[in-house]
């Protein structure tokens, strides 16, 4: 009986040894459906990726299981900061067209010093979203999620990982302590966000300024941005403020249709050299043996839009979330006319752009949002990769409504327009937000920051 036992015990473990190894012989190969997705994304990425020279080429397609990892393994670290991989090519597209779900509040984090609390400051509310719909305005302060405190350890569950949550809202009094106001529950709901946030005209003693809250490059809105300068012709501004501190990028050809509707006239009318286009070395030569040094995938010049200002300056308002085709508007201009930027800190400094790539033929959803091309303007001058630094320093201190001459960077922009004293010091003084509060990146924002500048639409 012992013998036996003995015996049913080894070929036991003689089975465990047979399975387990054809178990680990099976996981040593990907699915065929992985297979084919890494395939895709190994000659996507040869065939249009910027830093081409730079792909790993000792890395086994057989033996990746994550298609999502596998591309991370090629990017040119840390140089490319942007290039993304997704499952969801569908929800990737509405994206560029301003659709997404979402509870349409845009929020600034901030971490206590010296302690691991995160706050959140509301920027600005989409209009007839929940957030807007419940009431939350600029300035509002959130702290708590589900009665959970926020800290450095679960804000991104807490905020960005839900499609319901209830929020406890607080003001900081003068000694920095935040007190409960109140609570909000708000469910997300798939929002279109029209990226003409505020459009208006300033009388200030005669002077007519226009001010434009620009929060997105979007092709499909261009009707409307269309729109909003012919009414800032009809209402003959003399100067025009872009305000750029919330825009993480977009389209480019929108970037163009803006630039051509606000620089000097003679510039567009001679369809002047915009922006510069440079891809990899394969791709370059491709656009210059097909259609010449001057091909419109070269080299992208002013449009004739169906309105110009024929201004000869422009003050943009800038955050460290003004990126991509924001940037590309400051850099592009610069050359034609005086960009004068107010703001808190350098823009983002992506200098580079990207486009969709995505196997139509297939069914298996993922895409590709690698970078293709860094853009410079008609001097050549393309790689700012710090950013814009603000000629004028001003902070963001939310404590007006945007488009109020009691908001602090507008404020400033309009004294250095009319040369007229705005701000009031002992407001700017006493601003709702303790300076114990540091600021934090958004991973929302920076996830648009990574997808726009998208060149292709």
């Amino acid at each position: 009986m012992q013998s036996i036992n003995r015996f049913s015990v080894f070929t036991a473990v003689i089975l465990l040894i047979l399975f387990f190894t054809a178990c680990k012989e099976e996981d040593l190969k990907p699915s065929a459906k992985v297979l084919e997705i890494n395939e895709f994304i190994w000659k996507s990425m040869n065939d249009v990726y910027l830093w081409d020279d730079h792909i790993p080429q000792n890395i086994d397609v057989n033996s990746e299981f994550d298609p999502e990892a596998y591309f991370t393994k090629l990017l040119f670290k840390p140089t490319d900061k942007w290039s993304y991989i997704t499952d969801d090519y569908d929800g990737l597209i509405n994206s560029f067209k301003g659709i997404e779900k979402s509870f349409g509040h845009e929020f600034k984090l901030f971490r206590a010093s010296g302690s691991n609390s995160v706050y959140a400051i509301v920027k600005y509310t989409v209009p007839n979203s929940p957030a807007e719909l419940a009431g939350i305005k600029r300035g509002d302060v959130f702290y708590q999620v589900n009665g959970v405190n926020l800290d450095l350890d679960n804000y991104y569950d807490l905020l960005f990982e839900k499609d319901s949550y209830t929020l406890s809202f607080g003001e900081f009094n003068q000694n920095g302590q935040l007190m409960f106001k109140g609570e909000k529950t708000l469910n997300a709901v798939e929002l279109t966000e029209n990226p003409i946030h505020i459009n208006k005209t300033l009388d200030i003693d005669g002077i007519r300024i226009g001010y434009l809250v620009y929060n997105r490059f979007i092709t499909d809105f261009n009707d409307q941005l269309i729109s909003a300068f012919n009414q800032f012709k009809s209402d003959q501004i003399q100067d025009l403020i872009l305000d750029f501190r919330y825009n993480p990028g977009g389209a480019r050809y929108s970037a163009v249709l803006l630039s051509s509707m606000l620089a000097p006239a003679l510039a567009v009318e001679n369809k002047e050299i915009y922006s510069r286009t440079m891809w990899n070395a394969d791709v370059q030569q491709y656009w210059i043996d097909k259609e010449g040094e001057e091909s419109p995938n070269l080299l992208t010049k002013f449009i004739t839009p169906e309105v110009n200002l024929n201004l000869e300056r422009v003050y943009i308002l800038t955050t460290s979330n003004t990126a991509s085709a924001s940037e590309l508007v400051i850099n592009c201009l610069n050359p034609y006319m005086e960009v004068i930027l107010v703001g808190e800190d350098h823009t983002s400094g992506k200098y580079v752009g990207s486009i969709t790539v995505h196997d139509e033929e297939t069914s298996h959803g993922w895409a590709l949002q690698p970078i293709v091309m860094k853009a410079a303007n008609v001097n050549g001058e393309s790689d700012y990769g710090d950013g814009f630094a603000p000629h004028h320093i001003v902070g963001d201190d939310y404590d007006a409504e945007l488009g109020s001459l009691a908001e602090n960077m507008l404020a400033r922009t309009a004294e250095l327009i009319t040369g007229k004293t705005i701000t009031d010091p002992a407001r700017m003084a006493a601003s709702k937000i303790p300076k114990n509060l540091i600021s934090m990146p958004n991973p929302r924002m920076e996830e648009r920051q990574r997808l726009h500048f998208e060149i292709s639409r």
